[in-house]
């Protein structure tokens, strides 16, 4: 039985490396580092309840976000591990918006799940709360 939690524990510090890696990656537009963290059929669920699919999917959700925002960035990144196979990443987005030029800052969070050292899924939340919901855990 001992084993078996030392497995656990191994494989959630596992994941949440790789959520850090993949949101690192992300931010910095390092396409080819995020593809490889990346199961092929990945989906990403974003706050406007649209559904990214695929490696590419992810890589053209950055790019809306690029031409949606004239700069933005993640604050406050903190990497929760939610069993063996999720990951919450709680963070604040600051940006400010293409050609509107208006300041945003608000706290979000992803719900991540990973099978096999590979990314699978994200889902994101304006709560971060409901994130925690999502993954069992309790804020």
């Amino acid at each position: 039985m001992q084993a078996f939690y030392a497995e656990a524990i191994r494989i959630s510090k596992q994941n949440v490396e790789i959520v850090e890696r993949l949101v690192e990656a992300f931010n910095s537009g390092d396409d080819e580092a995020v593809a490889s963290m990346l199961a092929p059929d990945v989906e990403f669920e974003s706050l406007t309840m649209q559904t990214y699919k695929g490696r590419s999917g992810l890589l053209d959700y950055r790019n809306n976000l690029d031409d949606a925002w004239a700069e933005w960035r993640t604050e406050a990144d903190r990497f929760l591990p939610a069993g063996s196979e999720s990951v919450v990443h709680m963070h604040r987005v600051v940006g400010r918006g293409r050609g509107s030029d208006i300041p945003v800052a608000q706290d979000i969070a992803i719900l991540w799940t990973l099978r096999a050292g590979k990314v699978v899924r994200g889902r994101a939340f304006l709560d971060p709360q409901e994130a925690l919901n999502a993954a069992g855990l309790e804020g």
